[in-house]
């Protein structure tokens, strides 16, 4: 019985938060992608850059455009901003056995009092990662919460060396691409088949319109605003089909 409650609760929950989705999504026109070169952030020529945090406007840091997949992450404060990933993060997720995420998001929040930890006004963000051959990379960001007008959504870590693709668009690592559409789709499936979802409503046509877009190349944030879905419920859709045993193995 304790079991059922628990069940019946995280669909009500699950219920909740796509109806929220349901409602219309905001387009802002100042919203633009930085791009900051490897040289500029990890290595001995690296320089301390700064990235701000907005109210109501979070910032995805992307390491899809030098395929590499984030291994570990630290916050030396995490009072005011809170870190999600479009995979597992060691040191973030406490079963995470396997780091698997190519793109972060940072999220504002209201301060909140943590005996102990000094006030400041930034704090230092460090990210490993991993490429292909198995060469680890550091790199370090000053996140700052800021009250100005949102500046860009997007940080990108691109290489220094120029792409040999000029004529085609930037595109996500196949394999990373097809293991994220697999869980959303196996996401989907469990919504629809719990009563969450409905494959003839809006919002199912949204998500739809969302995979078309990230299959094409464009990285999740751009295919999430171009669709009018949010990325927390990506995220969502990604957690549904992970627990449902799909983990995107192709």
């Amino acid at each position: 019985m304790k079991k059922l409650k628990l069940v019946t609760a995280f669909h009500l929950g699950v219920a909740a938060f796509l109806a929220v989705c349901l409602v219309p999504v905001k387009t802002y026109a100042q919203s633009t992608v930085r791009t900051i070169k490897q040289s500029q952030v990890s290595g001995i020529t690296a320089k301390l850059q700064k990235i701000k945090v907005w109210n109501g406007s979070g910032v995805s840091i992307s390491f899809y455009e030098v395929n590499e997949m984030v291994k570990r992450v630290w916050i030396d404060d995490p009072s005011q901003v809170l870190i999600d990933a479009d995979g597992c993060l060691e040191g973030i997720d406490q079963n995470c056995q396997n780091s698997s995420a190519g793109l972060l998001h940072l999220r504002r929040i209201k301060k909140l009092p943590v005996p102990g930890l000094p006030q400041t006004s930034a704090t230092l963000l460090t990210v490993i990662t991993q490429t292909a051959s198995g060469e680890r990379k550091v790199y370090h960001f000053q996140v700052t919460p800021s009250n100005s007008r949102p500046e860009y959504s997007q940080v990108s870590i691109i290489s220094d060396k120029p792409s040999s693709r000029v004529t085609r668009p930037l595109l996500s690592p196949l394999v990373q691409t097809t293991r994220i559409t697999k869980q959303i789709r196996a996401g989907m499936s469990v919504a629809i088949s719990n009563g969450l979802l409905s494959s003839s409503d809006e919002l199912h046509n949204r998500i739809e319109q969302f995979l078309t877009h990230f299959q094409a190349g464009e990285q999740m944030p751009t295919a999430a605003l171009q669709a009018g879905v949010s990325l927390n419920l990506v995220n969502k859709l990604i957690e549904l089909g992970q627990k449902n045993g799909t983990e995107g193995q192709i």
